[in-house]
Protein backbone atom coordinates (compact mmCIF):
# COMPACT_ATOMS: atom_id res chain seq x y z
CA UNK A 1 0.00 0.00 0.00
CA UNK A 2 2.76 2.40 0.96
CA UNK A 3 4.41 1.85 -2.58
CA UNK A 4 0.94 2.46 -4.21
CA UNK A 5 0.48 5.86 -2.21
CA UNK A 6 4.29 6.61 -3.37
CA UNK A 7 4.05 5.88 -6.65
CA UNK A 8 0.74 8.34 -6.92
CA UNK A 9 2.90 10.94 -5.24
CA UNK A 10 5.54 10.49 -7.62
CA UNK A 11 2.98 10.51 -11.19
CA UNK A 12 1.59 14.00 -9.62
CA UNK A 13 5.22 15.12 -10.96
CA UNK A 14 4.99 14.19 -14.19
CA UNK A 15 2.64 17.03 -15.97
CA UNK A 16 5.34 19.57 -14.41
CA UNK A 17 8.62 17.52 -15.49
CA UNK A 18 6.53 17.42 -19.19
CA UNK A 19 5.85 21.56 -19.14
CA UNK A 20 9.98 21.79 -17.68
CA UNK A 21 11.19 20.35 -20.64
CA UNK A 22 8.81 21.48 -23.20
CA UNK A 23 9.80 25.10 -21.97
CA UNK A 24 13.18 24.80 -21.96
CA UNK A 25 13.68 22.61 -24.90
CA UNK A 26 15.80 20.02 -26.34
CA UNK A 27 19.01 20.86 -24.11
CA UNK A 28 16.86 20.28 -20.90
CA UNK A 29 16.23 16.91 -19.27
CA UNK A 30 13.69 16.45 -16.39
CA UNK A 31 13.50 13.18 -14.26
CA UNK A 32 11.65 11.48 -11.58
CA UNK A 33 12.88 8.89 -9.39
CA UNK A 34 11.80 6.80 -6.89
CA UNK A 35 14.17 6.31 -4.09
CA UNK A 36 12.81 3.90 -2.52
CA UNK A 37 14.68 1.83 -4.93
CA UNK A 38 18.01 3.21 -5.50
CA UNK A 39 19.13 0.75 -7.56
CA UNK A 40 16.03 1.24 -10.25
CA UNK A 41 15.11 4.51 -9.58
CA UNK A 42 14.19 6.15 -12.59
CA UNK A 43 10.73 5.88 -13.12
CA UNK A 44 9.90 9.18 -15.97
CA UNK A 45 12.18 10.96 -17.43
CA UNK A 46 11.02 14.17 -20.06
CA UNK A 47 14.11 14.82 -22.33
CA UNK A 48 17.32 13.59 -22.96
CA UNK A 49 20.85 15.34 -21.54
CA UNK A 50 22.18 12.23 -20.02
CA UNK A 51 20.96 9.50 -22.31
CA UNK A 52 19.31 7.17 -19.45
CA UNK A 53 16.38 5.26 -19.93
CA UNK A 54 13.59 4.04 -17.35
CA UNK A 55 15.24 1.59 -14.55
CA UNK A 56 18.18 3.44 -14.39
CA UNK A 57 19.52 4.42 -10.78
CA UNK A 58 20.20 7.40 -8.59
CA UNK A 59 23.45 9.23 -9.11
CA UNK A 60 26.91 8.80 -6.39
CA UNK A 61 25.59 12.36 -5.64
CA UNK A 62 22.49 12.01 -4.54
CA UNK A 63 23.40 8.64 -2.54
CA UNK A 64 26.15 10.81 -0.81
CA UNK A 65 23.48 13.33 0.04
CA UNK A 66 21.11 10.92 1.56
CA UNK A 67 23.90 9.12 3.36
CA UNK A 68 24.55 12.30 5.64
CA UNK A 69 21.17 13.98 5.64
CA UNK A 70 18.51 11.48 5.85
CA UNK A 71 15.09 12.83 5.30
CA UNK A 72 15.71 15.94 6.60
CA UNK A 73 18.32 16.27 2.70
CA UNK A 74 17.79 19.93 1.25
CA UNK A 75 17.42 20.49 -2.20
CA UNK A 76 20.34 20.80 -4.42
CA UNK A 77 19.64 23.80 -6.83
CA UNK A 78 21.91 25.03 -9.32
CA UNK A 79 24.82 23.59 -9.15
CA UNK A 80 27.06 22.26 -11.82
CA UNK A 81 28.43 19.00 -12.61
CA UNK A 82 30.69 17.52 -15.14
CA UNK A 83 29.29 14.06 -17.13
CA UNK A 84 31.95 10.95 -18.02
CA UNK A 85 31.57 11.97 -21.73
CA UNK A 86 32.55 15.46 -20.88
CA UNK A 87 29.50 17.66 -20.91
CA UNK A 88 28.41 20.24 -18.37
CA UNK A 89 25.31 20.08 -16.91
CA UNK A 90 23.65 22.39 -14.68
CA UNK A 91 21.15 20.61 -12.09
CA UNK A 92 18.89 21.33 -9.59
CA UNK A 93 17.26 18.23 -7.55
CA UNK A 94 14.13 18.82 -5.24
CA UNK A 95 13.34 16.46 -3.17
CA UNK A 96 10.19 14.97 -2.91
CA UNK A 97 8.30 13.57 0.25
CA UNK A 98 5.39 11.75 1.88
CA UNK A 99 2.55 13.12 3.91
CA UNK A 100 4.87 11.63 7.33
CA UNK A 101 7.95 13.66 5.92
CA UNK A 102 9.52 10.80 4.12
CA UNK A 103 11.61 11.30 1.22
CA UNK A 104 10.70 9.42 -1.51
CA UNK A 105 12.22 10.65 -4.43
CA UNK A 106 12.61 13.80 -6.09
CA UNK A 107 12.64 15.37 -9.48
CA UNK A 108 15.78 16.68 -11.33
CA UNK A 109 16.69 19.76 -13.88
CA UNK A 110 19.54 18.44 -16.00
CA UNK A 111 20.35 21.23 -18.44
CA UNK A 112 22.86 21.13 -20.87
CA UNK A 113 25.27 24.34 -21.24
CA UNK A 114 28.51 22.87 -22.60
CA UNK A 115 27.73 25.39 -25.43
CA UNK A 116 27.21 27.96 -23.29
CA UNK A 117 30.23 27.35 -21.61
CA UNK A 118 32.60 27.25 -24.61
CA UNK A 119 30.92 30.33 -25.93
CA UNK A 120 32.01 31.65 -22.69
CA UNK A 121 35.41 31.15 -22.89
CA UNK A 122 35.89 31.71 -26.47
CA UNK A 123 34.78 35.53 -25.31
CA UNK A 124 37.04 35.37 -22.50
CA UNK A 125 39.78 34.38 -24.33
CA UNK A 126 39.25 37.40 -26.87
CA UNK A 127 38.82 39.59 -24.83
CA UNK A 128 41.10 38.43 -22.14
CA UNK A 129 39.42 39.86 -19.42
CA UNK A 130 39.34 38.61 -15.93
CA UNK A 131 36.04 38.99 -14.66
CA UNK A 132 34.17 36.30 -16.90
CA UNK A 133 31.83 33.92 -15.08
CA UNK A 134 33.73 30.74 -15.51
CA UNK A 135 32.58 27.06 -14.28
CA UNK A 136 34.75 26.71 -11.76
CA UNK A 137 35.25 23.19 -10.08
CA UNK A 138 32.41 21.58 -11.64
CA UNK A 139 31.60 17.67 -9.48
CA UNK A 140 31.59 15.01 -10.93
CA UNK A 141 28.12 12.90 -11.71
CA UNK A 142 28.27 9.80 -13.85
CA UNK A 143 24.43 9.62 -14.56
CA UNK A 144 24.71 6.22 -14.92
CA UNK A 145 22.63 3.68 -16.51
CA UNK A 146 22.72 1.02 -14.42
CA UNK A 147 23.53 0.83 -10.83
CA UNK A 148 27.35 -1.48 -11.64
CA UNK A 149 28.46 1.80 -13.39
CA UNK A 150 27.50 4.04 -9.97
CA UNK A 151 29.38 1.43 -7.96
CA UNK A 152 32.42 1.53 -9.96
CA UNK A 153 32.62 5.28 -9.84
CA UNK A 154 31.96 4.85 -6.14
CA UNK A 155 34.90 2.68 -6.17
CA UNK A 156 37.21 4.90 -8.22
CA UNK A 157 36.26 8.17 -6.33
CA UNK A 158 37.56 6.55 -2.63
CA UNK A 159 40.54 5.46 -4.68
CA UNK A 160 41.67 8.59 -5.55
CA UNK A 161 41.33 9.57 -2.31
CA UNK A 162 43.18 7.35 -1.07
CA UNK A 163 45.56 7.30 -3.38
CA UNK A 164 46.62 3.37 -3.16
CA UNK A 165 46.02 0.87 -5.22
CA UNK A 166 44.23 -2.01 -3.03
CA UNK A 167 46.82 -4.31 -3.84
CA UNK A 168 49.20 -2.28 -1.68
CA UNK A 169 46.74 -1.30 0.80
CA UNK A 170 47.44 -2.23 4.59
CA UNK A 171 44.65 -2.69 7.21
CA UNK A 172 44.43 0.67 7.87
CA UNK A 173 44.07 1.91 4.47
CA UNK A 174 41.03 -0.81 3.79
CA UNK A 175 39.80 0.60 6.73
CA UNK A 176 40.26 3.99 5.57
CA UNK A 177 39.07 2.77 2.46
CA UNK A 178 35.86 1.18 3.06
CA UNK A 179 35.08 4.71 5.53
CA UNK A 180 34.70 6.87 2.23
CA UNK A 181 32.85 4.20 0.58
CA UNK A 182 30.01 4.35 3.79
CA UNK A 183 30.32 8.32 3.76
CA UNK A 184 29.51 8.30 0.20
CA UNK A 185 26.33 6.30 0.67
CA UNK A 186 27.82 2.85 -1.16
CA UNK A 187 25.91 0.79 1.16
CA UNK A 188 22.68 1.92 0.18
CA UNK A 189 23.22 -0.24 -2.50
CA UNK A 190 22.18 -3.43 -2.49
CA UNK A 191 24.54 -5.93 -2.68
CA UNK A 192 27.63 -3.81 -2.01
CA UNK A 193 28.75 -5.36 1.16
CA UNK A 194 29.52 -8.44 -0.84
CA UNK A 195 31.02 -6.40 -3.88
CA UNK A 196 33.51 -4.41 -1.48
CA UNK A 197 34.16 -7.47 -0.01
CA UNK A 198 35.24 -8.93 -3.12
CA UNK A 199 37.15 -5.91 -4.17
CA UNK A 200 39.52 -6.21 -0.88
CA UNK A 201 39.30 -10.27 -1.08
CA UNK A 202 38.12 -10.38 2.64
CA UNK A 203 35.01 -11.63 4.02
CA UNK A 204 32.17 -9.67 4.49
CA UNK A 205 32.16 -10.03 7.85
CA UNK A 206 35.88 -8.43 7.56
CA UNK A 207 33.84 -5.45 6.08
CA UNK A 208 31.26 -5.11 8.94
CA UNK A 209 34.37 -4.76 11.53
CA UNK A 210 35.74 -2.16 9.49
CA UNK A 211 32.49 -0.45 9.35
CA UNK A 212 32.97 -0.69 13.27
Amino acid sequence: MANEENAEILKRYEPVADMIAATFGRNCEVVIHDLTNVQSSLVYIAGSVTERALGAPTTEVILKELRQHGDAVPDMLGLTSRTRDGKFVKTSSSFIRNESGNVIGFIGINFDITAFSMVNQIIKDFSSTPDLDQLDSPMEESYAKNIDEVFEQLINSSLKEIGIPISNMSREDKIQFVRSLEEKGTFLIQGSTEKIANALNVSKQTIYNYLE
